[in-house]
This record gives structure tokens, sequence and C-alpha cells, in this order.
């Protein structure tokens, strides 16, 4: 199924394109054709999941191929274990399949509508300062290239398009399927708090290390304390509440939503509604006990645009304070936290954790214009402390100024040089960042 002059755009409705064709995935053989055709009429190919980047990482006037509808699992290896599964799956989906076979992922982010193809394209990751992002259960990968070859490749075989193909924001081919590599499944205890910044920041890798997967977030008038959230493994049972604390988290982000609206006709009124105490509110015991997936993730409806950078763990100490000191001096507050994730350095040439311990640090605001300046002065203190931006995230950085913040950047360009001489997988967006 294709359709010429269709309107795309992504999920937040920060990015939009009219490709000259968009192109309904099914098998890999759809792909296959449609980068052959695509290869011979000139056009560039780029691939859409969700839609859940924040930049126009995805749009073109070219060829887009809408992999959603090509999903599912192909096999489940229990020796290993692993999965190998299309590129087009929902995680949603995969947990659910693999939940039934005893199996789960190790690790994901708190958003499971996207991707695989998606979320290992643009970087994705969870929180847990011993686990890389997602990349790090990647075992394999088939790409369908710019003749419509398919490379399969893995650490151990083609190991340096393994290492370029982990994250590769799509400039490199379409990816067909994937192989992860799988856990028995397990349960996480969720439990929330409150802990001095200064504190946490005094050594934020021993902090984030007490935790199997550890977070704090801030906001513009927490003053000195942080809120935090920690998830450990147990063997307890599933509390029977667990279902109505991960909506909890959904109606928190719909109450950011109101407060922002609010904020546009006068700004007290952000603070006033975040800290005001529901009326349906109930009190609950800070912990509960849930299903790993649905510990990792809760359901995320309403649209906000987000700005990521990843930094040298060790940078926290000083970029936190300064992110703080500035969110809090800005004319506009936003309703939703400063969030601070953490991952272990992987070696894929442009994970962001390539080659170092990380800290992620993240600002959500409302998608009205005034926030667009918040983002820029947040963005403007991370890149001092040796930051790079989320590739599937806002951002306004340009390949002078990351190239150097990757070790492995001119392999990469090696690699994108023998597989797509002509440009095929390139857009706007990756000429920016990636360079021509």
């Amino acid at each position: 199924m294709s359709g010429r002059n269709t309107a795309w755009r992504n999920w937040a409705g920060s990015a939009r394109c009219v490709p000259q064709e968009l192109v309904v995935v099914r098998d890999e053989e759809d792909i296959v054709r449609a980068v052959q055709r695509a290869a011979a009429a000139g056009h560039t190919v780029r691939t859409a999941g969700t839609g859940h980047s924040f930049n126009p990482i995805v749009t073109t006037d070219g060829v887009l191929l809408d992999l959603t509808g090509y999903s599912g699992i192909v096999s489940v290896d229990r020796h290993t274990p692993a999965v190998t599964v299309r590129a087009g799956t929902s995680l949603r989906r995969l947990n659910l399949e693999l939940e039934k076979v005893g199996l789960a992922l190790s690790n994901m982010g708190t958003l499971d509508e996207q991707t695989i193809g998606g979320a290992l394209s643009t970087g994705n990751h969870g929180s847990g300062i011993t686990h890389p992002p997602f990349t790090g259960q990647l075992l394999g990968l088939r790409l369908v290239t710019a003749d419509g070859t398919i490379r399969e490749c893995a650490a151990d075989s083609d190991p340096e398009l393994f290492l370029a193909a982990g994250t590769a924001l799509g400039a490199l081919g379409v990816l067909s399927t994937v192989t992860l590599r799988c856990v028995p499944r397990f349960k996480l205890r969720v439990v929330s708090g409150s802990e001095p910044l200064a504190a946490i920041l005094a050594d934020a890798p021993a902090w984030a290390s007490r935790s199997d997967h550890a977070t704090f977030s801030l906001k513009a008038w927490s003053g000195p304390n942080a809120s935090t959230l920690k998830l450990d493994r147990t063997d307890d049972p599933v509390s029977a509440d667990a279902t109505r604390r991960r909506y909890g988290n959904t109606l928190g982000e719909v109450r950011c939503t109101l407060a922002g609206l609010a904020g546009r006709v006068d700004q007290r009124a952000v603070r006033g509604l975040m800290t005001a105490r529901l009326p349906f509110a109930v009190d609950r015991p800070p912990h509960y006990v849930d299903r790993s997936f649905d510990a990792f993730t809760f359901p995320q409806p309403v649209k906000f645009l987000s700005l990521e950078y990843a930094l040298p763990v060790t940078e926290l100490a000083e970029a936190v304070p300064a992110v703080q000191r500035d969110v809090t001096r800005f004319g506009r507050q936003t309703p939703y936290s400063v969030t601070v994730r953490f991952a272990a350095a992987d070696d894929f040439l442009l994970s962001l954790a390539h080659g170092r311990t990380t800290g992620f640090v993240n600002i959500t605001v409302p998608r009205t214009v005034g926030y667009t300046e918040l983002l820029r002065t947040f963005e403007a203190v991370l890149r001092e402390h040796q930051g790079r931006p989320h590739w599937g995230k806002a951002h306004t950085a340009t390949w002078d100024v990351i190239a150097d913040r990757y070790p492995g950047w001119q392999r990469f360009q090696a690699v994108r040089a023998e597989l797509d001489p002509r440009g095929m997988f390139t857009s706007d967006y990756l000429r920016r960042v990636l360079g021509g």
C-alpha cells in the first residue's frame, strides 16, 4: 500500500513533511522493492515508526517508509535467550509477547509505544548505571542498503557494520529485523522518595549504583531536595494497585499540560497547580511492585516537547546546579521536571554513551512558543559540559559541534560512505547533524 503526496507528521506535531511517496511496509520484500524503486528514480528514502522523535529526523520530500505495519516476532531462542523481531514492532507488543514465554528486556525507557527500529536508531535508553542504552541488548540485525541488498551483521560477523548500525539515525539503510538479548522475566519494586540534591551530586555514580535503576528529578521550585525514583528486582508479588499507580503517572502528565496552558495566562498558576493537592488524591505507600516492563513505562497520551543531552557522569555535579539555576531564573516556568537518568558505557559508534558512563539530563516543556527559549537556555548549559544531544530529541547542534564528542565519528562516516555513497538515506536533519 502506498500513497503520493500524503502528509506525515510526528507524534508531537513538531515535524511535518509531504513525501513524494509514502509506502506502508508489510514485509521485507516491500522494503527491498521500495528502496530499489527510489534508487532508480533518484529519490531519497527515510523510515518512520510511530513518530516519537521530537525533531525532523524522519521528514523527507522523497520516499517515506512507514514500518508500523511490519511487526511481530520472527523467532525466540530460549537457550541464549534472545528474540528476533521485525523493526516496526512496538516495544509494548514485544514485551507482552516475551512475557508469554517467560522472558523480558533487561532495561528500557518510559515509553513503550516506540518501534524497535526507532528506539535503536535514535539512541533510546532507560536508567541504570550498570545498564548501557537499548543497544546494549542488540545481538544482530538485517539492514536493507541503498541498492536493495540485505546485509546481516553481528558482533562476531561484520563487527564494524554492527557497531555503526546499532545507532545509525537511519543513515545506513532500513532496519528490517533485529535480534535482542533477553533475560528471564522479572518484577521490580518501584520506590519514590526525596533526597537532598547536594548529597546525590556529591557522588552521583555511587548514588546511582545503590539501585538497579535510579533516576532523580527537580523542578524550578524544588528547593534543596530532588525527587527520586528507584527500581530494584524483587520476588514479591505484583501489587494489587500496580495498574492504578502506573496511570497515576499519566494523570501527572495531564496535570502538567493543564498547568502549562494556565501558565500562558498567568505564570503564577504553574506552580500553584503543580503543588496543590488534588481533591481525589489518596495517600499510598511510597512503593509498589509491578512487572518489569510495566514498572519501566507508563501511558503518555499528552503531547509535549523534550530536549536531552548525554553528559559524562562526572560532569553532573557542576551541570545540574547550573541547569537548576538557569531554569529557576528563566521568566517562564515549565510544569515538567528536569530529569536525570544513568547508563553504562558502550562501544556503538554513535551511541550517546559511547566510551563513557553517562548521565542523561532531560527537560520537557509544553508545546507552546514561549518555551522555546527555555530549551535553548538549557541546551547552552549542557553543551559546556561535553554534552551529546539526544538524536531523537529537540536540539540545535550541528555536525561540527558534535563530531569531536564521538571517538568513533570517522569510523561511522567510513561505513556510511561505503553503504550509501550517493546519500540516498540522507535528509536535511542528517546533513545538519552528520554532515553531507
